[in-house]
């Protein structure tokens, strides 16, 4: 059931993300105002950042409850890809066409930082994951003592 959901709102998400990249994109072919251009960027790509971290979030916390069930780091680990595309998409693609339009020295949002973010939410899924393994060993231990696992070559020894 937790698989469904997450799948689900991946897909939603994902969308979501899509509109917003696409949309903020639209407005550089926009033949009006160049600010008002670069407003509507903002506005659009602004949303898109607040979309993109709330859900990374909402899809990282059901990725836990699978991986606490199943103990599998898959959803996890998708979740980490999903935030690894649009970041990829906002800084080398978007930022770069603003970069282009406005000709300003902003490095707020450049390649360099995104690929610091991206290694950095890279290391909170990995610990994440370590974490939630080493709690869910501590809650359910393993069945299996030691005595039980030896083998016959074992005990003639």
């Amino acid at each position: 059931m937790w698989n469904k959901i997450y799948l689900a709102l991946l897909a939603v998400a994902f969308i979501v993300m899509c509109f917003f990249t696409f949309y903020a994109n639209s407005w550089f072919g926009s033949i009006g105002n160049p600010k008002a251009t670069l407003e509507g960027y903002y506005h659009y790509a602004g949303w898109g950042a607040t979309i993109l971290g709330v859900s990374s979030l909402i899809l990282l916390v059901i990725a836990n409850v699978i991986f606490w069930n199943t103990r599998r780091a898959w959803a996890m680990w998708t979740t980490f890809a999903y935030f690894t595309i649009f970041v990829i998409l906002r800084t080398f693609w978007l930022e770069k066409m603003r970069y282009n339009f406005e000709k300003s020295d902003s490095l707020f949002f450049t390649p360099v930082v995104g690929v610091i973010l991206i290694v950095a939410v890279g290391a909170i899924v990995f610990f994440n994951q370590f974490i939630n393994l080493r709690l869910n060993e501590k809650m359910y231990p393993s069945t299996v003592s030691e005595a039980d696992s030896l083998t016959v070559e074992d005990e003639k020894v």
